[in-house]
This record gives C-alpha cells, sequence and structure tokens, in this order.
C-alpha cells in the first residue's frame, strides 16, 4: 500500500514538477526522521478516533493531531532547504544524528 502524504508534502510535489521552487533533496536520515514522524502521528490518529466519541471533538482534534504532524514534517523541510542554500553535503554526513 502507497504511503499516505500530507497536502503540504503533495503541493510541494506539484511544486517541483512545475520547477517553480528548487527540489529539496532529503538525507537518508531526513527521510527515516519524516517516517518516524508519519508512523507516530498515525498512531495519535488512531488513538484517538477510538477513544473520543463526540463528533465534533474527535474532529478538532484529528485536525489539531494533522496539523501537528504537518509541522514537524515541514520543518525537516526546512532544514533541508537550509542545508541545501549553505552548500552542505547531501550525502547525510552533516547533521546526521547519532543513535544511542
Amino acid at each position: 500500500m502507497a504511503e499516505l502524504k500530507s497536502a503540504w508534502e503533495l503541493a510541494m510535489e506539484k511544486t517541483k514538477n512545475v520547477g517553480g521552487e528548487d527540489a529539496v533533496t532529503l538525507t537518508a536520515d531526513q527521510k527515516r526522521e519524516i517516517a518516524e514522524i508519519r508512523k507516530k502521528y498515525e498512531a495519535r490518529i488512531a488513538e484517538a478516533e477510538i477513544i473520543l466519541a463526540d463528533p465534533e471533538k474527535k474532529e478538532k482534534e484529528l485536525d489539531y493531531i494533522r496539523r501537528e504532524r504537518d509541522r514537524k514534517i515541514e520543518s525537516v523541510y526546512e532544514k533541508a532547504r537550509g542545508m541545501n542554500a549553505q552548500g552542505a553535503p547531501q550525502n547525510g554526513a552533516v547533521g546526521r544524528k547519532r543513535k544511542a
């Protein structure tokens, strides 16, 4: 099954295809970070769908969780744009997180 993408990510892909904005190159670590964010928020969304009974509260909470997820994913893209603008290597050597 294909992985679901946020509206922001779909818009970025369309922009990239049109050529309006420089393409953002993500490192393997950044891609992994986005995948972890998606997984975490997928679980939070499922939890909210199960726990909340009131449709209005449920929809508000789901919207909040989705916006929070999209903000975190966007921050990863912003970091990547910053690295691209500074001419940092795109092989993942700079800014790589160490696992403890």
